[in-house]
C-alpha cells in the first residue's frame, strides 16, 4: 500500500525543471511563488482563512518579480539611494542570491507590473487592500475577506503565468487546479452580476428623467448633460494621478469619460545644422508625442453608470488594455513636457 501511494505522487508530481544559469532565478521565484500559493489554497481548504490572506500576497509578489527579473534583473531593484550595490550587482553580475541585494516591495512592483504587461485585473482598491494584508497593516480573518483577497491575488497570477508562459495546471499543482477555476469563475460571476446591477440602475435613471420631462426638454437635457460631461466628471474622483477621455456609454450609447494612467514618450527628432567645412552640429530635438492610456474606470453624466477597475470595465465591454490616444483628447490642461518631468522624476 505504502509503496502504491508513493508510486501514484511520483506520477502526480510535476517534472523538475532543469534551468539554463540566466533563468535559475526566474525560475527559483517562480517555485517560491508557486510554494506560498499553494500553502495558501491548502490553507483555504481547511478554513485557515488569515493564513490565507497572508500567503496568497507573497505568491503574486515572488511571481512579479519573476516576470521583472526575465525582463531586465535590474527592475526588481527600488529606486533609492541604499540600493545602489544591488543596482550595479544585478547589472553586471545578476545573481539572486547576492547577499545584500534589496528588492521592491508589492506596491511599486505592481506599479511595474502594470507598465509592462498592461492593466492587471484588480482595481485601486484591490490593489490596496492586497498591498496592506502583505505588509502586515490589514489582518484579514473573515472568510469572505480572505476569498476576495485570494480570488484577486489567483487573478494577478494569471496574468503573470501567461507573461512567463507557465501552465497554470503546473503551477497549482492537480490537487489545487479546480479550486482555482472554481475561484475564479465565482470572481468573474460576482463581477458580472455587479455590473449588471449598475447597468439596471443606470437604465432607471434615464427612464425616470424621460417620465418628469416632455421629450424636448428630455432631449436638451440629456445633450447638456453630454457635453458638460468633461467638466463634471473629475478624475480625482476615481483614483489618483488618472485622467479622462471621451467615450461612448456601454448602457445609454452617448459620450462618457474613460478614466485612467496616462504615459507619454517624447519622439526625438534631430535639428542638423551645417557648420561650414563640411561640419554639422545636430541637438535633440522633441518632434511629438506618444501618449497611451491605461483605463482604470468609466462614469456617464447621462445615465450615472459608473465602472471601477478592469474587470469591470471589462465586463462592460470598454477598452482595459493601455492603449494609444491623441494627445488633444486630454484636454489644453495637459502639458506633456511638464507631465513627463513631474510624473517620471519622482516615480520609483
Amino acid at each position: 500500500m505504502a509503496q502504491d501511494q508513493a508510486e501514484a505522487a511520483h506520477v502526480r508530481t510535476p517534472a523538475i525543471e532543469v534551468p539554463a544559469p540566466d533563468r535559475r532565478a526566474e525560475v527559483s521565484l517562480v517555485r517560491s511563488a508557486a510554494g506560498w500559493m499553494k500553502d495558501a489554497l491548502n490553507a483555504w481548504a481547511v478554513d485557515d482563512y488569515g493564513k490565507v490572506a497572508a500567503l496568497a500576497p507573497l505568491a503574486v509578489e515572488h511571481l512579479g518579480k519573476a516576470v521583472l527579473w526575465r525582463a531586465n534583473p535590474v527592475l526588481v531593484v527600488p529606486l533609492k539611494e541604499d540600493a545602489e550595490a544591488s543596482l550595479y550587482s544585478l547589472a553586471t553580475q545578476p545573481d539572486l542570491a547576492y547577499p545584500k541585494l534589496k528588492t521592491v516591495g508589492l506596491a511599486v512592483l505592481l506599479r511595474r507590473l502594470e507598465q509592462m504587461v498592461g492593466n492587471l485585473p484588480i482595481d485601486g482598491k484591490q490593489r490596496t487592500r492586497m498591498v496592506e494584508v502583505r505588509n502586515g497593516a490589514m489582518h484579514v480573518g473573515l472568510p469572505a475577506q480572505s476569498r476576495h483577497i485570494l480570488q484577486d491575488c489567483l487573478a494577478v497570477c494569471g496574468v503573470l503565468l501567461k507573461q512567463l508562459g507557465r501552465d497554470p495546471r503546473a503551477f497549482y499543482g492537480p490537487d489545487h487546479y479546480a479550486s482555482v477555476v472554481r475561484l475564479l469563475d465565482a470572481k468573474r460571476s460576482e463581477v458580472g452580476h455587479r455590473v449588471a446591477a449598475k447597468f439596471a440602475k443606470a437604465r432607471r435613471q434615464v427612464r425616470e428623467l424621460s417620465e418628469r420631462l416632455d421629450n424636448e426638454l428630455f432631449m436638451a437635457t440629456v445633450s447638456q448633460l453630454e457635453q458638460s460631461a468633461a467638466h463634471a466628471l473629475d478624475p480625482s474622483d476615481f483614483g489618483g494621478g488618472l485622467w479622462g477621455v471621451d467615450a461612448k456609454c456601454p448602457q445609454c450609447k452617448l459620450k462618457g469619460r474613460l478614466f485612467g494612467r496616462v504615459d507619454v514618450d517624447p519622439d526625438v527628432d534631430y535639428d542638423v545644422e551645417p557648420l561650414g567645412n563640411g561640419e554639422y552640429d545636430s541637438h535633440p530635438v522633441i518632434a511629438g508625442w506618444l501618449v497611451e492610456l491605461s483605463p482604470q474606470a468609466f462614469a456617464c453624466h447621462v445615465c450615472r453608470l459608473t465602472l471601477h477597475g478592469p474587470e469591470e470595465l471589462a465586463e462592460a465591454k470598454l477598452p482595459v488594455n493601455r492603449h494609444k490616444i491623441g494627445l488633444e483628447e486630454l484636454g489644453e490642461d495637459f502639458d506633456p513636457e511638464n507631465f513627463a518631468d513631474s510624473e517620471y522624476g519622482i516615480r520609483d
